[in-house]
């Protein structure tokens, strides 16, 4: 089977509203590091999205989490991601001059 590389990317939107990647992401499995076995390096990348997902999960204190299983051209496996920016309050309205 020819040479695939997987990338699993971990992003958060903290409680400022700032975007960042977690800590060592994005993180590529290429399959020459497996002996060119595509399935193991799939496995371990999957393995990996888990894990950060599962980290995930047990943080409460940000706005959005988002992990990502793609290949290196870009085609997305498998996206999770839970929370979303919150409702901003309208503008009021200005006053009418009378």
């Amino acid at each position: 089977m020819a040479r695939q590389i997987f990338i699993v990317d971990a992003l958060v939107v903290d409680q400022n509203g700032t975007c960042n990647h977690i800590d060592g992401y994005p993180k590529p499995f290429d399959s020459n590091n497996y002996q060119g076995d595509v399935d193991k390096a799939k496995r371990r990348a999957e393995g990996d999205m888990s894990k950060a997902w599962s980290d995930m999960c047990k943080i409460d204190t940000r706005q959005i989490q988002t992990v990502t299983l793609t290949t290196v051209n870009g085609f997305q496996l498998e996206k999770k991601s839970m929370g979303q920016f919150p409702a901003e309050d309208p503008e009021p309205e200005p006053a009418a001059a009378e």
